[in-house]
């Protein structure tokens, strides 16, 4: 993949090792499964999926939904994810997406049509907020108790990047006291996740096993990018 938080980049340097990711392989699958997860939190697919499953067909009334149309994407991290993700969604009539990235230049917001804000604007703003940056000394944390706050209540916030950057916790809270409207998590401050999370007990929340955007392509794709990083390596072209 493309996260190296788990890698002591340090001690490989010391060491004279080689550290490669896999940029781009995973671009459009994350893309894709956040779309996924955008209709499935606005349709209430899994509360209707339930209802069905429960034999509670005439409460289908108390669970109205809402579409893309018209909302505003938000997204923390405009890296290759981020923009596969602003393209997939160009047909669904949504308004222009903002972003908050303070290490891309101005230049390349403005090719991609795309809002530069401060991390402020966009969680007051966006309808949904997605995640997809790195999780360092700078982003842990980054989306706390304050930041939740400043979100709408009709808002839904997506993290498909890193557990530690969300507080757990805090959304939890902000979750229970439907101060958002709802959430999707693929990753945990902690995992794997071998006992029943608290988000679990919540009907407002999708939940993965860091595994949302695993796909046949995905892997076929991680594979074909190690392998060639390993063969520019031996010709001694820069990975």
């Amino acid at each position: 993949g493309v996260g190296y938080d788990t890698v002591d980049v340090d001690a490989c340097t010391k060491q004279d090792v080689l550290a490669m990711i896999t940029a781009g392989a995973v671009d459009r699958p994350v893309a894709e499964a956040t779309v996924g997860w955008m209709i499935a939190l606005t349709h209430q697919m899994l509360t209707k999926d339930r209802l069905v499953r429960t034999g509670r067909w005439d409460d289908r009334t108390q669970h109205m939904g809402c579409e893309l149309r018209d909302r505003t994407l938000g997204v923390i991290g405009l890296g290759g994810i981020g923009q596969a993700l602003i393209k997939l969604l160009e047909g669904f009539g949504m308004k222009s997406p903002i972003a908050y990235d303070p290490y891309l230049p101005d230049e390349q917001f403005q090719e991609l049509n795309v809002r530069s804000v401060s991390l402020n604007e966009l969680l007051s703003t966006a309808d949904f907020v997605s995640i997809h940056a790195p999780l360092n000394d700078k982003t842990r944390g980054l989306i706390g108790r304050t930041e939740l706050q400043q979100m709408k209540a009709e808002a839904y916030l997506i993290n498909t990047a890193r557990g530690g950057i969300v507080d757990e916790d805090a959304l939890c809270e902000a979750l229970k006291r439907r101060q958002i409207a709802g959430a999707a998590l693929d990753c945990f401050d902690v995992e794997p996740v071998v006992e029943p999370h608290p988000l679990g007990e919540l009907d407002n929340v999708l939940l993965a096993p860091h595994s949302i955007a695993w796909t046949d392509e995905l892997f076929r794709d991680i594979g074909r990018t190690a392998c060639q990083s390993m063969l520019d390596l031996s010709t001694g072209r820069r990975p």
